[in-house]
């Protein structure tokens, strides 16, 4: 049976669902996404596909925002329910107040990468080098922290902000180094460009582990029950997604034919061993550890309970 056919079989047995779920009316809730529809949101399409939202009693609407840094403000302005941002920016949007909290993890490894032009074997080749950063604040305590790692220090480099043109910037010779890409997409496409750069991993040089993707939501509505049942349905579609990846991808690429590149099928594959099983469960020490991080950093200047920015939703849920 090839793939198509064998995806309907499968969507046709989990649409369904048990009655009671089919009687009742799902509540909408809305999500921005961080950027474009890409691999990253596999889950989210896998527990649309599968059934599980409308067994939860959920219908998503999922929104790219037409600008990257928007996400959050849109929710925290009650424009959406949930916001798919960074653990590296939670910190700072809490420490400005803005009442946001991590109520969920998408892809819970780090995908941020320094990514370097071919030749510059070693971070401390960097030293006396341009690099391109998108986001002050959070990439200067990442840089800072790799370089670090090698003796080197902000003072040793030129930084220079190229917003979200970090390809164009490094295959320019615009730049010698590039921090804020990803090695699930940026690195991938660089490659099949034939560019060869050099990637280090922050994670390996001084910067505590930490989840790539979260979703936040308003800090009074965290605990609201369609929150609960979208986590409990998201972790079922990921489940989905990992047993029929295949499929679907194929129904991806069959509702979004924008998808269908070799770049976002080397970037499905590439992201599948990084999506989050269990969405809704909070690190506790990862998050402390990380928020501590960005304090030394001085990203972050007070310290704050892990409850002003983080929870598990489905804490107290049967």
């Amino acid at each position: 049976m090839t793939i198509l056919p064998r995806l309907l079989v499968l969507m046709a047995f989990l649409l369904l669902g048990p009655p009671a779920a089919r009687a009742e009316a799902p509540e909408t809730v809305t999500v921005i996404l961080d950027w474009f529809l890409n691999a990253d949101h596999a889950a989210l399409l896998a527990a649309d596909y599968s059934g599980a939202f409308r067994r939860h009693g959920v219908r998503v609407r999922l929104i790219a925002p037409s600008d990257p840094g928007s996400p959050a403000r849109l929710v925290a302005a009650g424009q959406a329910d949930l916001a798919i941002s960074y653990e590296t920016q939670l910190g700072m949007l809490a420490d400005q107040g803005i009442p946001l909290v991590r109520v969920g993890t998408l892809i819970d490894t780090p995908l941020d990468t320094l990514i370097a032009a071919p030749g510059l074997t070693s971070l401390k080749d960097l030293k006396g080098r341009t690099i391109g950063i998108s986001m002050a604040g959070v990439d200067d305590a990442v840089l800072a922290a790799m370089l670090g790692s090698v003796g080197l220090s902000l003072s040793d480099v030129r930084q220079v902000n190229v917003n979200f043109q970090l390809e164009q910037a490094l295959m320019s010779h615009a730049v010698d180094a590039v921090i804020g890409a990803t090695r699930t997409y940026e690195l991938i496409d660089l490659r099949q460009k034939g560019f060869d750069p050099v990637a280090f991993y922050p994670e390996e040089h001084g910067v505590p582990l930490n989840d790539e993707l979260i979703f936040l939501a308003p800090r009074d509505h965290a605990h609201d029950a369609k929150i609960v049942r979208f986590m409990q349905a998201l972790e079922e579609g990921t489940n989905t997604l990992l047993n029929h990846p295949a499929e679907i991808l194929a129904q991806a690429i069959h509702d979004h034919p924008e998808l269908d590149t070799e770049l976002n099928r080397a970037a499905w594959t590439a992201t599948l061993p990084r999506v989050c099983k269990q969405p809704a469960r909070l690190d506790a020490r990862r998050y402390r550890t990380f928020m501590a991080f960005l304090r030394a950093q001085g990203v972050v200047h007070r310290t704050l309970d892990l409850s002003a920015y983080a929870v598990d939703p489905t804490d107290g849920t049967p």
